[in-house]
């Protein structure tokens, strides 16, 4: 279990236990099984935070919240679950899936899980190179570079214009490092402080045209409004009444603000389609597909049909991301290694030359 600290209302600094991120994935396949077997959701959220091991006063506090009436969704935001996950199951709570939901969601978190563990295991040898360049960079620095110089004033010689061009290089990586280091963080930053002012629309709209991240942005909002709308159309409410469902939502601000946005242009005579025009942070094609479903009467079906392919376009991108990522490391990495080899091959060859 992980500790994580809460500050509470007197102002000091405690702790609870939360489920841990990588338990999160079986713990909501396991409720939705227990559920599909035919436990009541209460009863199987009570066998399960029973069972956990080292079973905290949080457990005690969120089993009983839950007894008493609090919502599935706002019961594992006090477990710790993301945000995401408290959303889909407050829209299932509405169209009345919770089960599909829950084994839905859990796949969703051990995806994610998969994919930081690769981008980890992707890492690995190149971080390892990277500290080995950095040992090299070292030893040229205090040992081998003031040698050389050293035993070419010694000889009488200088050094000729490559090796001259890559020991300044060399000598002023470190410096370069460092500054480098301290302009990205300055910007990350400006940036976090920038973001964190702006409304949800705005915000995503400007993340919404950065390259690469865009198109991360602009499918999983697709993603979600697709998928819950569908569902929540298919359990019988009308456009209206699910565009009301994500205004009263609590966990996205930025769902909240797209239903507002949305209910409002079709109150004014717009049609759907004409209304995501108007939403730089969906896809070009969600937009032709509700014009397309708008006009042979099928909206909600091609919607569900639309969210299935956006998640697969998603887990496709990211393997090809990440396929991507190592061999560009391993190519800056391999020309600095061989530029340092260099420094120290290319004098000795020099040296020999004039023996």
């Amino acid at each position: 279990m992980g500790m994580f600290p809460k500050r509470n209302m007197s102002g000091g600094w405690r702790t609870k236990k939360t489920i841990l991120p990588s338990e999160q994935g079986a713990f909501l396949r396991r409720l939705g099984e227990l559920k599909s077997q035919g436990y009541p959701l209460d009863r199987a959220m009570e066998f399960l935070l029973l069972h956990q091991e080292n079973l905290s006063s949080l457990h005690h506090e969120v089993l009983k919240d839950f007894l008493n009436g609090h919502t599935l969704s706002d019961t594992l935001k006090k477990l710790g679950f993301p945000s995401f996950v408290c959303l889909h199951l407050y829209f299932a709570e509405r169209y009345g899936d919770v089960e599909k939901t829950l084994l839905d969601t859990s796949v969703l978190i051990d995806h994610r899980q998969r994919e930081i563990k690769n981008l980890i295991k992707l890492l690995h040898y190149p971080m390892f190179l990277i500290l080995l360049f950095v040992g090299i960079l070292i030893v040229l620095n205090l040992y081998l570079l003031p040698r050389f110089t050293a035993l070419y004033s010694s000889l009488g010689q200088s050094s000729d214009g490559l090796v001259s061009i890559l020991s300044t290089l060399f000598k002023q990586l470190p410096f370069l490092f460092l500054f480098l280091a301290c302009i990205l963080t300055f910007l990350l930053l400006v940036f976090f402080f920038y973001l964190r002012g702006m409304e949800p629309h705005d915000k995503w709209s400007f993340l919404s045209s950065i390259p690469i991240l865009g198109y991360y942005v602009q499918h999983y909002h697709s993603y979600v409004f697709s998928r819950e709308a569908s569902y929540l159309m298919k359990g019988g409410m009308s456009i209206q009444s699910m565009l009301e469902t994500f205004i009263a939502q609590p966990y996205r601000g930025i769902y909240h603000d797209m239903g507002k946005f949305i209910s409002d242009e079709l109150n004014r005579g717009q049609s759907m389609h004409q209304t995501l025009l108007q939403l730089p942070y969906i896809t070009d094609e969600l937009k032709r597909i509700t014009q397309h479903g708008e006009d042979n009467g099928e909206l909600e079906a091609e919607w569900r049909f639309y969210s299935q392919y956006c998640l697969t376009s998603l887990e496709s991108r990211t393997e090809k991301l990440f396929a991507y990522i190592q061999p560009c490391l391993f190519l800056l990495l391999g020309i600095a290694i061989i530029s340092a080899y260099l420094i120290i091959l290319l004098p000795i060859f020099q040296i020999m030359k004039t023996m």
